[in-house]
């Protein structure tokens, strides 16, 4: 059995804190006897140091009998409490369908080439009933829409080297994602339900909010008429997803947590 080291408490998280901390509060409800967890581009192992540490002090187990983890750079996972499998060469997960309650990927989906084969993957690992919980940098802020208004990059998403690829950390943004398409590729993939959760809200984006939101507030409402006039079908269909595009929490939130019911 593995055991914790001192190596542990220097952990670095490549997504911010506040979002560990948000996708752990939902991960809690299912860290129950019997459970699996995997934490799906886990970096140095510092989320799942975070389930790992609940699991030894609620459930009196170790974190092996109930969490996986896995990364395309398994060399760099330094958490001491389970191994890491290393990714397929092909994008695909090392593990069997149906294999998983809660299926956690925090900041992995913009570094992805296929995000729509990555919701396929996560489908396939999670058991029916269960969740796969996915964070990305949420680029409908207003300190991302302004920024894209006058650099034509998102707040995270920078220019890039042509000569080379870095597919970790910020180097390695290479395909932003609003949330309306996030919770798109994982309808696609085949989850029946999608919600958002959010995990700090930006004091910037909020000042923005003062003088853009009346205007965005009637644009998108609109936007909504317009749609609603052409495609009513469409509109019908999407009415929570696009509800939630122009809310304030969208706004002014600095990630997206979509949460996936299969």
């Amino acid at each position: 059995m593995t055991t914790t080291n001192t190596a542990d408490t220097e952990l670095r998280p490549y997504s911010h804190t506040s979002t560990n901390d948000k996708v752990f509060s939902l991960v809690l409800p299912y860290l129950r006897e019997g459970a699996r967890i995997v934490d799906v581009g886990a970096g140095e192992g510092y989320f799942s140091k975070m389930v790992g540490d609940r699991v030894r002090a609620d459930l009196k187990r170790s974190p092996e009998s109930m969490l996986a983890a896995c990364d395309l750079f398994p060399e760099f996972f330094r958490y001491s409490g389970i191994r890491c499998d290393p990714i397929n060469a092909d994008g695909s997960l090392p593990y069997a369908n149906d294999s998983f309650d809660v299926a956690c990927s925090l900041e992995v989906i913009e570094h992805i080439k296929d995000q729509f084969a990555f919701a396929r993957e996560l489908y396939r690992v999670v058991k029916p009933g269960g969740v796969a919980i996915v964070s990305t940098p949420n680029v409908l802020n207003l300190n991302s829409r302004v920024r894209y208004l006058h650099s034509g990059f998102t707040v995270l998403f920078d220019p890039l080297h042509l000569s080379s690829e870095d597919p970790r950390h910020t180097g390695g943004h290479i395909n932003p994602v609003p949330y309306y398409y996030l919770a798109y590729q994982l309808r696609r993939a085949g989850f029946r339900s999608v919600s958002v959760q959010y995990d700090r809200f930006k004091t910037s984006a909020r000042a923005l909010l003062a003088a853009w939101g009346p205007f965005i507030g009637v644009a998108h409402a609109l936007f909504r008429r317009r749609l609603a006039a052409k495609k009513p079908d469409v509109n019908a269909e999407n009415a929570d997803l696009l509800r939630e595009q122009g809310s304030v929490s969208m706004l002014t939130s600095r990630s997206v947590i979509a949460v996936a019911t299969k």
